[in-house]
Parts: C-alpha cells; structure tokens; sequence
C-alpha cells in the first residue's frame, strides 16, 4: 500500500442523493456517515471489478429510499456472517450492504453517489489483499487484515473530521 499526501475534501451539506446506473433507483442520504472505508478483500475485488470497493457506513435511519426496486444478493463475509447485497432490479447496479450482524447499519457504495468527489477513504481494510500500487492517503487508517471493529474506523473518520455537529 502507497501512502500519498492529499488534500482532503471538505464533507458536503446533507441530505445528499444518489442512484443506480439507469436511474429506476433513487435514495437520499439524510446525516453525514459514520465514515468512508475502502475494502480491499478479493470479494470486494471481484463484486466491483476494480481494486477495492468504497463504501459509506450509515445508520439505516439516515438512508430514505426514495424509488426503485432491488434483488438481494447474499454472501457470507470473512467474519462468517451473511450481508445481503441490495441491486437494482433494472439495472444490477450494486447499492448498500445490510450486514445481518448489525441491522442498524448500511454499507453504502460511494459510486452510486451522484456527487462522489468528497468521498475520500479515511480507512482501508484487507489491505494484506491489496492489488499492487493501491494506494491510501497518508492519514488514513490502514489495516492489513480486518480483524478490528467498526468503531475503530467510526473513530478515524472523526479524528480525520471531527466530531458531529
């Protein structure tokens, strides 16, 4: 993993929206998240077809979904549990994760944003697993294989942007 200084974006104004690929979807994100991760596991690799997948972690009550219908897709994550994947019906673009371990969560993908550019990686995970010449910024939290908890990377998002306000 390459660690390169960036200059981070500010976070944008919220609510935020975003969608799938043809549009059959729309939802509304109502809070900032709890953080912006990147995961490089070779699941993440292969659902994405690019190095990682980027991700917001929210709390479900801050995600309104506005339209659209899904097929769910489920998969067994690395700490055994079962994440439903949610895809548009229309199009198959991949939307959030509802990991079954944590109900009040959604794992968000940050391309179905209709304005991605703030959306910078605070942490990766399963970096161990990192395609060569991934990189990260300087200040994220890295961790080469995700055996941590999620608060520790709710808690990097926070130092990186501060508390709530």
């Amino acid at each position: 993993m390459i660690l390169t200084e960036i200059s981070r974006p500010a976070l944008p104004a919220f609510p935020i929206e975003g969608g799938c690929h043809c549009g059959a979807v729309r939802y509304r994100v109502t809070a900032r998240p709890k953080c912006v991760n990147a995961c490089h596991c070779k699941d993440c690799q292969r659902l994405t077809g690019a190095s990682h997948g980027l991700f917001l972690h929210l709390m479900a009550s801050d995600l309104e979904r506005l339209s659209g219908t899904f097929d769910v897709f489920r998969r067994r994550g690395g700490s055994g549990n079962m994440i439903p994947i949610e895809r548009c019906t229309e199009c198959g673009t991949r939307m959030w994760h509802l990991p079954e371990a944590a109900p009040d969560l959604v794992i968000l993908c940050a391309g179905t944003l209709d304005d991605s550019s703030w959306a910078v990686a605070t942490s990766h995970i399963f970096v161990g697993e990192a395609i060569a010449g991934s990189t990260a910024a300087s200040d994220a939290l890295v961790i080469e294989e995700f055996r941590s908890t999620r608060p520790a990377l709710w808690g990097r998002f926070e130092e990186i942007y501060g508390p709530p306000q």
